[in-house]
């Protein structure tokens, strides 16, 4: 979703921070000052359809997130902000998941379990899930903090919470910089450790996306709330220089809680 949905990661240029420890400050501190992406998937739905995966050489981050919750058995999955479910897509047959999104347009699409709802306020029972990935939306959302704090809520002890955002560097070749929101890769592993405490940080930075020729560099930019005039920063073919990171955290046992 959203300004960078369509990073991908390439397993030989992905860095690991081993769980370390990141106590952060009060929640949305990191906020202050920076403002949310607002959300246009109901009022410009083009705008996310004018990507196309074809570009990415390598899986998106749903591949890892879907393989990690199918290694630990972890059920059931929240995606939330998941839009058209693309990880219950990489789930098999009967997994249980289910998408929350508060897009209709982006549900329209999903066709596995779904429903509306507002990732601040999760219609979700307390301790009840295996995993909660928030990839690709915190950057929606004024204070990201909140919502993580739901996911944990809804988390069983043991439970994997996963989240992914772009860095605001992404993109050289196109741009001198995206505008800093209130979830970039700079900041995200302390906004989550924030809540959870413990997290790990898997970072990407490496040639990942092809644009074989112009129109698919301004379909490009569009897709990613770039001016056209972009484009002609590049001669394509083009690579483009994918940065971000995908964090994991787990919600302690109740004997480990903080």
């Amino acid at each position: 979703m959203g300004r960078g949905h369509a990073t991908q990661i390439d397993p030989a240029t992905v860095g690991v921070d081993e769980a370390q420890e990141n106590r952060a400050g009060e929640s949305g501190s990191y906020c202050v000052g920076v403002a949310a992406l607002p959300p246009d998937y109901d009022t410009d739905p083009a705008r996310v359809r004018s990507g196309d995966r074809a570009w990415q050489v390598f899986g998106d981050v749903h591949e890892p997130v879907a393989a990690r919750i199918q290694a630990e058995a972890l059920v059931p999955v929240l995606d939330v902000g998941g839009g058209h479910g693309r990880l219950e897509e990489l789930l098999p047959a009967g997994w249980p998941a289910f998408v929350l999104d508060p897009s209709p347009t982006q549900l329209a699409e999903a066709l596995l379990l779904k429903a509306r709802a507002d990732a601040r306020r999760l219609p979700i029972s307390e301790a009840s899930v295996g995993a909660v990935a928030m990839l690709w939306m915190l950057y929606h959302l004024e204070d990201p903090a909140a919502a993580i704090s739901e996911a944990r809520r809804v988390l069983r002890p043991g439970g994997l919470f996963a989240a992914s955002t772009s860095a605001r560097n992404n993109d050289p070749e196109l741009t001198d910089g995206y505008p800093p929101t209130t979830f970039d890769a700079e900041e995200a592993a302390e906004i989550v450790a924030s809540v959870f405490g413990d997290v790990t940080v898997e970072r990407w930075d490496g040639p990942m996306t092809r644009l074989p020729d112009h129109d698919a560099v301004l379909r490009y930019c569009r897709s990613h709330l770039l001016p056209a005039e972009a484009a002609e920063r590049v001669t394509p073919p083009v690579w483009l220089t994918k940065r971000g990171c995908l964090v994991y955290a787990r919600k302690r046992s109740a004997r480990g809680a903080r």
